[in-house]
């Protein structure tokens, strides 16, 4: 198959356990966001828009109730391989951590109204705040 159809993007993001997104820059990025719609769990490269809309797993007790993927610094094989192998184990020898981690990603919300309140907040925030001195 050659060429874009986004009913196959949805259609194979939903039924894959996994996403493997190791992008060096990603401004944004929505495949992610999609995965965790699905119950997809994303592995992703901590930067730009995968760092925030992907909440790592990083200590399985302090992480449970808010991971809603695995993400790796370090933009290398090694790093990536490491982030695999924890998500493979979680997967195939902690069903009930992996299923938790589904929920967290399907309960997240990317309304973008919601997104666009939060930004206006932190912003008004900013500009309301005492200038900083140098």
């Amino acid at each position: 198959y050659v060429g874009f159809d986004p009913k196959i993007e949805h259609r194979m993001l939903a039924g894959c356990d996994f996403l493997m997104m190791p992008s060096q820059y990603e401004p944004c990025g929505l495949p992610q966001m999609y995965a965790q719609a699905y119950g997809t769990v994303p592995v992703v490269h901590e930067t730009g828009g995968l760092k925030d809309s992907v909440s790592g797993l990083w200590d399985e007790h302090r992480d449970r109730e808010t991971a809603t993927g695995f993400l790796f610094c370090g933009f290398d094989e090694n790093h990536l391989k490491e982030r695999m192998y924890q998500a493979l184990e979680v997967f195939h020898k902690k069903h009930d951590l992996f299923r938790q981690i589904q929920m967290n990603g399907l309960g997240k919300n990317y309304y973008w109204p919601q997104a666009i309140d939060e930004y206006e907040r932190q912003l008004d925030w900013t500009l309301d705040s005492d200038a900083a001195v140098s």
